[in-house]
């Protein structure tokens, strides 16, 4: 089956981060950055890294994991999360979300949620 090619990625627009800035305590588990922060107040988001922080007792201590959202249709998206590999840790497929963009890339590295961009930042 052919994929579609990505319209929109959030990641191109919040890909503006080029300095370590602040990082901001998450649910009092996690560390975001400021990326991650503008990310998810200016596109109501903070359902996303609910979903990081409340599974992280199912996924292996692996030390990195990449999460991708990207939209199947519609409203309807697929969230995964691999490891530095592209070992496949995590999968929910079909969840309904309110979001403008139809892809999305975030990182976690141990107790710590950026975006790609801030990867050599912190």
């Amino acid at each position: 089956m052919k994929k579609k090619p990505i319209k929109n990625s959030a990641n191109d627009l919040y890909d503006i981060y080029k300095f370590p800035e602040e990082l901001h305590l998450y649910k009092n588990s996690v560390n975001i950055t400021l990326g991650i922060c503008d990310l998810a107040t200016e596109e109501d988001c903070f359902w996303i890294l609910d979903v990081i922080v409340e599974n992280q007792s199912l996924l292996p201590n692996t030390g990195i994991q990449i999460w991708e959202l990207a939209r199947v249709e519609g409203d309807t998206f697929d969230l995964t999360c691999s490891d530095e590999n592209g070992a496949n840790l995590f999968m929910i497929k079909n969840p309904k979300f309110e979001f403008y963009f139809d892809y999305l890339k975030i990182i976690k590295k141990d107790n710590l949620i950026y975006l790609p961009i801030e990867k050599n930042l912190y």
